[in-house]
């Protein structure tokens, strides 16, 4: 469940920063999508990197 909270944190805190920058809401939306998944996978390939 934690990563889950990490990836939805950072999605929010990127889309609201790009919104902030830009004022495009799509743009945002796509941002805060495109950190939540590279969020997931990057701890996703953390948790099962071989050893």
């Amino acid at each position: 469940m934690p990563i889950v909270a990490a990836g939805l944190l950072l999605g929010t805190l990127s889309g609201a920063i790009t919104y902030g920058m830009s004022l495009d809401g799509q743009l945002a939306a796509i941002a805060a999508g495109a950190a939540v998944v590279l969020t997931w996978l990057g701890c996703a390939y953390l948790i099962a990197e071989p050893q």
